[in-house]
């Protein structure tokens, strides 16, 4: 309040000097008049309430008020006058001090007081500074800094508010990490910052890039409310849109991150509490009705992760594993409660999408899983699936995977190989099911008596395009009738191509197999 009096004197001695029309004056000393009346400790409305507003005509408010934002205007104004293109120096000292990052601006700055009083830089760089040599990481089409309106009237006293980044291409490398991690990590308080449009490339040592993610906007503040840093994104990778949040409270030293993925049904929990500077992590991973409870450690090169409590539906599955970051590589082993065959490979549009996206395909993505399924569900015929798949590039490999019933015949996947052909995701294999029991087999399988020979082994030659579901047998043989000729087996391969013979269930099965039995026996 006293202030408030101090500028009011200030105003009305301004006015006497400049012999401007008396009637201003009477108005601040009326003003300060009912002030003195009142006191100082009257709430505002009490005091605008007790003025009387009738001594006043309206022209001389409207000139008066018209005045005070002439001079505001004038005011605003001021950064642009006293700030030229030679203080591009100041201003990227500024963004250090204030904001922790090294800045490059060129000349090209701008000022306006429109929306906010604010500068524009074109052409901008950022640098990492951390290896005693300057790295660029990101170019920045356009940059704005957003000004407190402060200290306007002194020279070089600015102080930004926030800052806008637009049409950004950020190039991050393993070196980079610990650079991004310490800017996360000195929170988001005072240096609030908007990132709109932008392209983050990660790259390899060789500066190739490894995988690519496009974002529409990066927000970052401080939430006074709940006391923490807060980060909001969204953007695309692998053409699959995302949102992200991410929080931090540097009290509690916790960290999370919340990733979702609606289009795929896929929503990412991450969890970081750092107590006597151990982290302690948990990923949760949802999707669909399955869910993945992960506890893992970090160190330099590499994770090291384990699980006792996901579950694939109602399935549990039990895995650890590493995770080898330079190269990329990780190495899985599991084991799954039991597993239906058909739905996973067949009727997934889940997987059918992730793959058709470049998502799990990447020639950057490399690794082993070992899956051990203790029971496979509405199966017939095999009890359990031991499954090795090898992540290669652009391929997944499943050699020697087998499907297992240890009384009757085993199933050995000897070379399989998915991959991409034409937007299609192809499956393709060469297939042995080894006999272990032929008495039990002939009974499993109906086979009359006339039939039945000492068959060990067949051995198929199978394609299926699981984008369109279409299932091909290119080749059927025999070890034990390799050098003989069989149209009856030639006949029957193009009848199933065609069409003309289905396999939907396990009645059909059984009569295609005793086809192919028939067709040996002659």
């Amino acid at each position: 309040m006293k202030n408030f009096k101090l500028k009011l004197n200030f105003l009305s001695s301004f006015f006497r000097k400049i012999k401007l029309n008396k009637i201003i004056s009477n108005i601040f000393e009326n003003l300060k008049n009912h002030l003195k009346i009142y006191g100082i400790k009257k709430k505002p409305f009490e005091l605008f309430n007790k003025f009387n507003f009738k001594r006043i005509k309206i022209r001389y408010l409207i000139f008066f008020f018209s005045l005070l934002f002439f001079y505001y205007l004038i005011y605003l104004s001021f950064p642009g006058i006293l700030h030229n293109k030679s203080d591009q120096n100041y201003l990227t000292k500024l963004l250090k001090q204030q904001y922790g990052i090294e800045f490059s601006l060129t000349p090209e700055i701008n000022y306006s007081i429109l929306p906010k009083p604010h500068f524009q830089i074109d052409n901008v760089i950022i640098f990492n500074n951390n290896y005693n040599f300057q790295k660029e990481i990101a170019q920045i089409k356009k940059m704005k800094l957003y000004l407190v309106q402060t200290n306007f009237l002194k020279r070089r006293q600015l102080k930004i508010k926030s800052v806008e980044l637009f049409e950004t291409n950020f190039f991050i490398s393993k070196s980079d990490i610990a650079y991004i991690e310490n800017f996360l990590k000195n929170g988001f308080k005072e240096k609030p910052m908007i990132i709109k449009r932008a392209n983050l490339f990660f790259q390899d040592m060789d500066k190739g890039t490894i995988s690519f993610l496009n974002l529409k906007k990066i927000h970052m503040q401080y939430n006074d409310k709940n006391n923490n840093d807060v980060l909001l994104s969204e953007g695309e990778i692998f053409n699959i849109p995302f949102k992200i949040t991410w929080k931090q409270d540097l009290k509690k030293s916790e960290q999370s991150t919340n990733l979702k993925f609606k289009k795929i049904n896929l929503n990412i929990l991450n969890s970081s509490r750092f107590i006597d500077k151990k982290s302690i992590n948990k990923l949760q991973v949802y999707l669909n009705k399955s869910r993945y409870i992960i506890n893992y450690n970090l160190s330099s090169d590499k994770i090291n992760f384990d699980s006792t409590n996901s579950f694939i539906g109602n399935n549990k599955l039990i895995y650890s594993g590493n995770i080898f970051l330079n190269p990329f590589n990780f190495s899985i082993n599991s084991s799954l409660d039991s597993l239906k065959i058909k739905r996973l490979f067949l009727n997934s549009s889940i997987l059918r999408e992730i793959l058709s996206r470049d998502f799990i395909l990447n020639e950057n993505f490399n690794g082993k899983i070992n899956l051990n399924v203790k029971k496979l569900e509405n199966n017939p015929f095999f009890n359990n699936l031991k499954m090795n798949i090898n992540f290669k590039g652009q391929t997944l490999e499943f050699n020697n995977s087998t499907f297992l019933n240890d009384k009757i015949a085993n199933l050995i996947v000897k070379k399989g190989i998915l991959y991409e052909e034409k937007n299609n995701i192809i499956f393709k294999s060469n297939v042995d099911f080894v006999i272990n029991n032929l008495d039990k087999f002939y009974n499993k399988f109906v086979v009359p008596k006339k039939n039945r020979h000492d068959l060990k082994k067949i051995s198929f030659e199978i394609l299926i395009n699981l984008s369109s579901n279409d299932f091909k047998i290119l080749n059927i043989t025999n070890e034990t009738f390799k050098n003989k000729e069989f149209p009856g087996i030639d006949e029957l391969i193009y009848e199933f191509n065609s069409g003309n013979f289905k396999i939907s269930n396990w009645i059909e099965f059984k009569i295609f197999a005793n086809k192919i039995i028939s067709s040996y026996a002659g």
